[in-house]
């Protein structure tokens, strides 16, 4: 149906030129955290809608979209809301949300940061995304109200018709159209340089995303509890969480939900960036949060059950290229333990590449233990606890633990990189035991592809590797790990015909230095005869800057300049 007159000079004749849309993470009313991207499988579009409590249009529309999106979300069609009043509190809007009707989610957005990305300036805007997160459609829901006159009933349906485009595979008729709500207004930081202050506004955000590592004892290179160090790193703080470097989180989120993950939301990261441009003011003490509770002496598990270490240091020197070393240590337990937490700690982190910890039974010789795993190391049988740059402890779900028998010994394997002066080491392994009677017996194993031949300077080099599993298991994290040239990451869920069921993890950009075991929030179940594929992608290109010689035809191989393809699980066999 074509616009009225009116508001034909409205439409915007040339398609919106926007890009796919990165990612945004906001809280909702009940301050749980949304991520764009983190679509339900079977999404094929999402609508972005701004909307506020007293602007009369959005008052007018939220029913109209709450009674659409209940039409056509079971056809794959996302809603969200985005509110970018600050004044708008969470009670408020889950309020409005009830007494509307509305099922979809209105996250709050009070520095503007996701209407400014989209280019939002009026509530009422609608955007609509396609499956890959391209801008389809921007502008009014329909042409019914304007500010100051409203017709009977809406004589040009433009996001309904764009939605219905979408679906069918066709083009969309209309691009652009011009919204007719109220100017957003001012964002909560706009004209006021002091508006966000380290003890109010900051340490929040840090205590709970990056203290736990960047504190005494832990991996961070700075303590961000201090306010005057937060402030001399200010502008490298905004700098890094802008970019995504830090924290480190490197699963695309349309994949697979974690426990562990560290993202920040939109808001966060434009508090930090406000903060930052003005200077670090530190504000009032008494406007603090309550001092972060660590119930560790630099353990991050908390207080450990036991601790073990290397019988004697380990010299590194500065220079040269090491063997792995193979140390043995004694829990010299007397009765079996269940272990829900083990964290493993090199006293010289800087130059410690990896930790694998091997489990030597009663009655197993350290040789025997050894000569049981295959030419590659730990790969195929796994490893009792790892310690990896970047990684944290090893943690399994309330309920799950690794068993520990009495007389078990550990062999550790340890992998040291000098990196220009003489050092030692002393790694220690620390314990939490589990309280739970009977708990699931967690397993570790390594899905791996040893034929590895990645030519010189080329990228996009691909490999994969399927295993199949005769018995149901319920996955509890992954972890996959590859060198220097490692590009991407990826594991699949396949059937017992070989087909994808769903990608379990995506990691698109491998950091080689800050390797992660992702944890699933609920576990995963790879039933009877079906498989877990992994993919790994290697850039050994003059483009890959980790890469130690481009003109290197590359192998398995222990060093970092060799390479591994390795995606390690941890599961528990299902009692039904």
């Amino acid at each position: 149906m074509q616009p009225s007159s009116i508001l034909a000079l409205a439409l915007l004749a040339a398609p919106p030129t926007d890009g796919p849309v990165g990612d945004f993470r906001l809280h909702d009313g009940a301050g749980t955290v949304v991520s764009l991207h983190a679509a339900p499988p079977g999404t094929r579009a999402t609508m972005v809608t701004t909307t506020t409590l007293e602007c009369p249009i959005a008052r007018l529309l939220l029913p109209r979209l709450a009674a659409l999106e209940r039409e056509v979300a079971p056809r794959g069609v996302r809603f969200l809301g985005v509110d970018p009043n600050a004044h708008d509190s969470a009670a408020a809007i889950d309020e409005r949300r009830a007494t509307v009707g509305v099922r979809f989610p209105i996250l709050r957005d009070p520095t503007h940061a996701v209407c400014d990305r989209l280019g939002v300036t009026r509530t009422t805007e609608v955007v609509l995304l396609n499956d890959a997160f391209e801008v389809v459609y921007r502008g009014a829901v329909d042409d019914q109200y304007t500010e100051g006159a409203r017709r009977p009933a809406p004589t040009a349906t433009w996001l309904v018709d764009a939605i219905e485009a979408v679906l069918a595979g066709a083009e969309v008729p209309v691009a652009r159209t011009e919204p007719q709500g109220c100017l957003l207004g001012a964002a909560e930081h706009d004209g006021r340089p002091d508006a966000f202050t380290f003890h109010r506004d900051v340490a929040p955000i840090l205590n709970r995303s990056c203290v736990p590592c960047h504190r005494p004892g832990q991996i961070g290179p700075m303590s961000l509890l201090d306010p005057g160090t937060a402030r001399s790193f200010s502008d490298m703080i905004a700098e890094v969480v802008d970019e995504g470097r830090m924290p480190p989180w490197y699963a695309d989120p349309r994949h697979g939900r974690f426990a562990n993950e560290r993202r920040l939301t939109e808001t966060e990261k434009a508090v930090l960036g406000a903060w930052a441009r003005a200077g670090g003011p530190i504000g009032d003490p008494a406007d603090a949060p309550p001092a972060p509770a660590f119930d560790d002496d630099g353990w991050a598990i908390g207080t450990p059950d036991l601790i073990v270490e290397l019988p004697e240091p380990q010299s590194i020197p500065a220079t040269g290229v090491l063997d792995y070393r193979y140390v043995v240590v004694d829990p010299k337990l007397t009765e079996d333990r269940w272990v829900e937490a083990i964290e493993i700690r090199p006293t010289a982190p800087e130059v410690t590449h990896h930790v694998l910890a091997l489990e030597v039974w009663p009655g197993v010789s350290v040789r025997d233990a050894l000569n049981a795993r295959d030419s590659r190391g730990f790969v195929d049988s796994g490893y009792y606890a790892v310690y990896v740059p970047g990684a944290r402890p090893n943690v399994f779900p309330p309920g799950a633990a690794k068993e520990l028998e009495a007389g078990t010994r550990f062999v550790l394997q340890l992998h040291y990189t000098p990196n220009g002066i003489a050092t030692t080491d002393r790694t220690r392994m620390a314990f939490r035991f589990s309280r739970h009677e009977e708990p699931a017996e967690v397993f570790t194993a390594g899905i791996a592809n040893g034929d590895l031949r990645i030519p010189p300077r080329t990228r996009d080099v691909t490999f994969r590797q399927v295993r199949r599993f005769p018995w149901a298991i319920d996955l509890l994290s992954v972890f996959p790990h590859m060198h220097a040239r490692g590009q991407a990451f990826r594991y699949e869920h396949l059937d017992a015909d070989g087909a994808l069921v769903r990608v379990l993890l995506d990691v698109p950009a491998y950091d080689f230095n800050w390797q992660e075991i992702y944890r699933f929030e609920t576990p995963v179940r790879i039933g009877e005869d079906e498989a877990i594929r992994i993919t790994a992608i290697y850039d050994n290109s003059a483009r890959n800057p980790n890469n130690p010689d481009p003109d290197a035809t590359v192998r398995w191989g222990d060093q970092t300049f060799e390479e591994m393809m390795i995606g390690y699980i941890d599961y528990v066999e299902p009692d039904e």
